[in-house]
């Protein structure tokens, strides 16, 4: 006797033999259990190596962004910048200019004989234009309270145009719609108003004599001369150049900040005083960064030897879930410490980044003609990854006296075509970048999708072991329900035999 409902067949649990069936079922279960839960751990393991290796691919990733990519210029050791560092210092105490000095400079004494003028925009403004108390950007145009009211065309618009842009608004807009299209747009200006003059500012966003405010006014009278109900009437004004004279020689410029041979200059301010400055190589803050590079790239080097060192405990499994319910969180988070330790142990990859890293600085630099240990850098041992070691003293020599070959020495490129000959003339820094480049993208392209294909394949045995299971278990299920239908019977029989045998007999 058995039955069958939405949720699958009936099982009758040892009502008529009294056997535990849930679990004599389970045991009987246990090898096909056994397997499926050798599979999870299988795909467990391959999922925490590839999560290992995204760690150890963003560690590269995050120490590249950092001192290898000119989104960092500050710390950028693949700029000339790290190795050839200047400081600029007034001698003249003055406001009137900034100086600073890129690594371009030379180093002497500078003067600026004068400060005749200073870059400026273009600007129009106006003054008195609005009647009212206070100004507010969310009026209606035809609602502002102007001095000359603000008519408009036969369509209720007013149109303009500002440096070749037209402009054309109706009087339901705003004055801060207005305004918003305007400096949004490639007229090249910023129009704004004031509550304290009560009238309108349009400034060009350059500054210079080819800086241009040209307005037309085209209909309405918005900027219609006399009459502009803005208080700007149509023209056109140029912005000024700023004028020095550096070293007895004139210099015209468009911008109040500029650089002229490594030297960048800002204006602040005229001045008819003569003001000196002195350009000097600053060899301290060029031995702190690279020595400050060296200690993350040697920190570097240790996560990574450490991880192909890291111990295995064959021991330390995956938990199972059963296993799991039966631990507490701690225990797990320690069990689990253990099971993922070793994971990339030996990994041929990240020994061979090593192994690229330490060649980056015992080969030669042929175009450099300088080596690192003449430079006071050296590698430690092969076991410790091939750290590097830094003598500031003879570092700091050398930038003193052979500053271009030692900034040679660190980014030289190459044009050849040849990798190995191209390897050989390129800088250490650039030998790093290349090598740490080429195993984050060799891991991303060939190691994690090799990984991900075997955990997809994984899953699969997962399932097909799991439907196994199920079909066994449903089947073990079927079979204790049939024996337990059938002693139900042979019970039932037992009970009416028994009842027919004890039925009383009249004499």
């Amino acid at each position: 006797m058995s039955s069958t409902s939405s949720l699958g067949p009936l099982r009758l649990s040892g009502l008529s033999s009294g056997i535990d069936t849930d679990a004599v079922v389970q045991a009987m279960l246990t090898t096909e259990q056994s397997r499926v839960d050798k599979q999870k751990q299988t795909t467990t393991k391959l999922e925490w190596k590839a999560n290992a290796l995204r760690e150890i691919n963003t560690l590269i990733k995050n120490f590249r962004s950092q001192y290898l990519s000119v989104l960092s210029p500050s710390s950028n050791m693949l700029s000339s910048s790290a190795y050839n560092i200047y400081t600029a210092t007034l001698l003249t105490p003055t406001s009137a200019v900034s100086i600073s000095a890129g690594s371009s400079a030379v180093a002497g004494k500078v003067t600026i004989n004068s400060i005749t003028q200073l870059a400026t925009s273009a600007k129009l403004s106006s003054t008195d234009v609005f009647t009212g108390e206070s100004i507010n950007t969310s009026t209606r145009l035809e609602d502002l309270e102007l001095k000359n009211e603000l008519l408009f065309d036969a369509d209720g618009n007013i149109s303009f145009s500002i440096n070749g842009k037209e402009f054309t608004f109706s009087k339901d807009i705003t004055l801060s719609e207005m305004m918003s299209a305007i400096n949004s747009s490639e007229a090249g200006v910023k129009m704004t108003y004031s509550s304290l003059t009560k009238g309108f500012t349009i400034t060009a966003k350059t500054t210079g004599s080819s800086s241009r405010v040209e307005i037309q006014n085209i209909s309405g009278n918005a900027f219609d001369g006399e009459n502009a109900a803005f208080g700007i009437a149509a023209q056109t004004v140029y912005g000024q150049d700023a004028i020095l004279t550096i070293e007895g020689r004139q210099v015209v410029r468009s911008s109040n900040t500029f650089t002229i041979d490594g030297i960048t200059y800002s204006l602040n301010d005229e001045s008819a005083t003569p003001i000196s400055f002195n350009v000097q190589r600053d060899i301290e803050s060029a031995v702190n960064k690279i020595t400050s590079f060296i200690d993350a790239y040697n920190s570097l080097i240790t996560t990574l030897q450490n991880k192909i060192e890291e111990k295995v405990y064959r021991d330390y499994l995956p938990l199972t879930d059963k296993q799991k319910e039966a631990m507490k969180d701690k225990e797990i988070e320690l069990w689990e410490e253990k099971a993922k330790s070793g994971l990339l142990r030996n990994d041929m990859t990240i020994s061979s980044l090593l192994s690229s890293l330490r060649s980056a600085f015992y080969t030669v630099v042929e175009s450099a003609g300088i080596s690192a240990a003449e430079i006071g850098l050296t590698t430690g041992s092969y076991g410790d990854g091939g750290k590097i070691t830094v003598d500031k003293d003879k570092l700091r020599k050398a930038l003193e006296s052979n500053p271009d070959q030692v900034t040679n020495l660190f980014i030289a490129t190459s044009k050849s075509d040849d990798k190995a000959q191209a390897n050989r003339e390129s800088g250490l820094i650039v030998r790093i970048s290349n090598a740490l480049l080429n195993y984050t993208s060799s891991v991303t392209d060939n190691t994690l999708t090799s990984l991900e294909k075997r955990i997809s394949d994984s899953k699969d045995a997962e399932d097909t072991l799991l439907d196994r299971l199920a079909a066994r278990q449903e089947a073990l299920y079927a079979r204790f329900t049939a024996m337990e239908s059938a002693l139900a019977s042979l019970n039932s029989q037992s009970t009416w035999l028994t009842s027919l045998l004890s039925f009383p007999t009249s004499k």
